[in-house]
Order: C-alpha cells, then sequence, then structure tokens
C-alpha cells in the first residue's frame, strides 16, 4: 500500500498546483509570445519548481502548465514571478479563477 500514498501525496500536490495557477492549454513554444516579456519557458519551470506544491509534480506536467502560463497570464506580473518580485503563482495576474479559459483547460495538464 506504500505505493498507493505516494501516489495520492504527488496527485494532491500536483492538483493544489493545477488550481494554484489556474491554467488552460497545454499548447505553446519555447519562446512564444513570452519573448517579449523576458520570460522564457525554462526560466519559468525553474521558479515553479522551487515552489513548496510543486514537489512530486511530473517534470512534463510542470512543462505543460509553464507552456499555458506563458500564452495567457499578465507578461509583467509574470516576469516578476520569476524575478521574485512575486511570492508565489498565485500573485500572477491572468491566472487562476478571473481566468475561466485558463481555469478550466488548464485540468488538460493533469491528465
Amino acid at each position: 500500500m506504500r505505493f498507493s500514498s505516494v501516489i495520492r501525496t504527488s496527485a494532491a500536490g500536483f492538483v493544489v498546483m493545477v488550481m494554484a495557477l489556474g491554467l488552460a492549454a497545454c499548447g505553446g513554444s519555447e519562446k512564444g509570445d513570452s519573448a517579449a516579456s523576458g520570460v522564457d519557458k525554462a526560466s519559468l519551470v525553474e521558479k515553479m519548481k522551487t515552489e513548496p506544491d510543486v514537489k512530486g509534480v511530473p517534470d512534463a506536467a510542470i512543462s505543460c502548465m509553464a507552456d499555458v502560463a506563458l500564452k495567457y497570464a499578465d507578461k509583467k506580473s509574470l516576469q516578476d514571478y520569476v524575478d521574485g518580485s512575486l511570492k508565489s503563482m498565485d500573485d500572477i495576474k491572468g491566472l487562476g479563477k478571473e481566468n475561466k479559459d485558463a481555469e478550466q483547460a488548464g485540468w488538460k495538464c493533469a491528465e
């Protein structure tokens, strides 16, 4: 039953991560629309991995969520998050419950 508890813990962390970001779709590119803002996918993924709720979340899911954040998040807010000016992913504008498209499709990263 140990395997089951590991799966539950990883799934719980993943769900918290998805809810925190409220992300939408898994499309995107390495640079995409973020190139103008200075945020690239690699630095965003690296920053996301520092979040306590991300421990145990598969890299593919984190990558998917980063793509979505690059697509939907406010570019300045996203840059502030990567730079450390924002304390949490919850503070990124354009993600979360106020963006229904982002929230609804973010669950696709969990599939």
